[in-house]
């Protein structure tokens, strides 16, 4: 489970990025400040995406806590006009409950191994 999470999040990275830096740019053109702060934002919610990925193989704790985090961020920038956040904030949800089975699962480990 903790491979699945961080492969997810490495390749959503790319995509979550370069979609805001667009949004945030043609936001800037427009002189649309909502847009433009919605897709700021979002590369906020890149960057923990990277940084729960960083985490998810040796603490999946932290992981979680990273994309839940993502997840009231994405939810709370839909309402900026970038509507695909709501979808961005889902996604980190799920996210976020892989990381918690990956903590239960690396639980398991240890304790068999003890």
């Amino acid at each position: 489970m903790r491979i699945a999470v961080l492969i997810i999040a490495l390749c959503l990275t790319m995509i979550v990025g370069l979609q805001s830096c667009a949004v945030m740019v043609g936001g800037s053109m427009t002189a649309n400040d909502d847009l433009a702060g919605g897709g700021a934002l979002g590369i906020l919610l890149a960057f923990l995406f990277v940084l729960g990925a960083a985490f998810a193989m040796g603490l999946p704790r932290v992981a979680m806590v990273l994309f839940g985090l993502a997840a009231l961020i994405g939810f709370g920038a839909a309402s900026t006009g970038f509507t695909d956040m709501a979808i961005w904030g889902g996604v980190s949800a799920v996210l976020a409950l892989m990381s918690f089975f990956g903590y239960r699962e690396l639980a398991k480990a240890k304790a068999g191994a003890q």
